[in-house]
């Protein structure tokens, strides 16, 4: 009995200690939190849609078979915008002193950034774009720290080499997203 005793008197105050951290929460103004249902998004976000449906599976380690929705088909040939992480490589950059001719690059969601870092090139097939700039971009290598950037040019298909891309935006224009939350 006095074990019994013991065990309830234990889950007791465990209970109070709970109840007086959870009462320190300040449950006031909840309808201002956005949720995940609530973000709202621009075209050049919205445009990401269609690469979340694109399947794609790989046949001999070269190779790769695609599921590509009708609507992204559609696209091709025409001008697309489309905002995201700037992923640089180097055959796509060239140094020019102190500054960085920037010829291609790739393109990630920045929603999917995270799921673009599993090794798992079926996934990063998917929604990894290059982007082919029209006239070099020249930037600076703190520049290329800030990699979310808007991007507009005319939208290609070719999956013949999709280890590097399969899809291309080609003369495009590219202006870098500043956050203008941050201080100078």
């Amino acid at each position: 009995m006095k074990k019994w005793g013991i065990g309830v008197l234990l889950v007791v105050i465990v209970a109070g200690l709970y109840y007086i951290e959870f009462s320190k929460i300040d449950t006031g103004n909840l309808e201002t939190v956005p949720t995940l249902d609530e973000l709202e998004f621009d075209s050049a976000t919205r445009n990401w849609d269609n690469f979340y449906r694109v399947r794609a599976t790989i046949i001999d380690g070269q190779s790769a078979k695609f599921s590509i929705p009708e609507n992204l088909k559609l696209m091709v040939g025409k001008e697309m915008e489309l905002s995201g992480a700037a992923v640089f490589f180097s055959p796509g950059c060239t140094a020019k002193g102190d500054k960085i001719a920037v010829h291609s690059f790739f393109l990630l969601p920045t929603l999917g950034l995270a799921n673009a870092c599993e090794h798992l090139p079926e996934i990063a097939m998917r929604w990894t774009i290059q982007i082919n700039i029209e006239n070099d971009w020249i930037i600076s290598r703190d520049d290329m720290i800030q990699t979310l950037v808007n991007v507009k040019g005319d939208f290609r298909i070719d999956t013949k080499k999709p280890y590097d891309a399969a899809f291309f935006i080609d003369h495009a224009a590219v202006q870098l997203i500043i956050n203008e939350e941050e201080p100078n």
